[in-house]
């Protein structure tokens, strides 16, 4: 599975809509779904036995707004970050920082310049977050 930063993962793109990803993926191996306290809905469509987990929100259309990834098959250029220990992804990526320190033993950090994040446990990434570029107005940018 190829990580394309702002962009997706293999043929699935940010900002494609649920219909075209059914029609893409099939149903969901499982679902959720959460309203926030602003009154946003989230929906999240789970595909584990791929290694992803697909998020829609009720603010941009239902459109998809993130991609998680699980799979240790992920390769963001040519480095394999699930599982990876969080110093060695540094070295590789140096431009990555901390956003977040949850708990003592959780932590996420993200490169800036592309959005991504990854969730950090006991110093070995768990997961990857990929999020569309967003503009001046805070909305994201489509890649399609």
């Amino acid at each position: 599975m190829k990580i394309k930063p702002l962009i997706g993962i293999d043929n699935i793109m940010l900002g494609s809509s649920k219909e075209a990803l059914f029609d893409l993926l099939g149903p969901p191996e499982s679902s959720s779904s959460d309203e926030w306290p602003d009154g946003t809905i989230s929906e999240a469509w789970m595909y584990p036995e791929r290694g992803f987990v697909l998020n829609f929100d009720s603010d941009t259309d239902y459109r998809l707004s993130t991609i998680t990834i699980t799979t240790k098959d992920a390769v963001l250029d040519d480095i394999k970050p699930i599982g990876l220990n969080i110093n060695t992804l540094k070295e590789k990526l140096p431009s990555i920082v901390l956003d977040e320190e949850l708990s003592e033993s959780v932590k996420d950090y993200v490169c800036p310049e592309t959005e991504i994040s990854f969730l950090v446990v006991n110093n070995v990434i768990e997961h990857v977050t990929l999020f569309p570029e967003y503009g001046a107005d805070n909305m994201p940018i489509w890649p399609c």
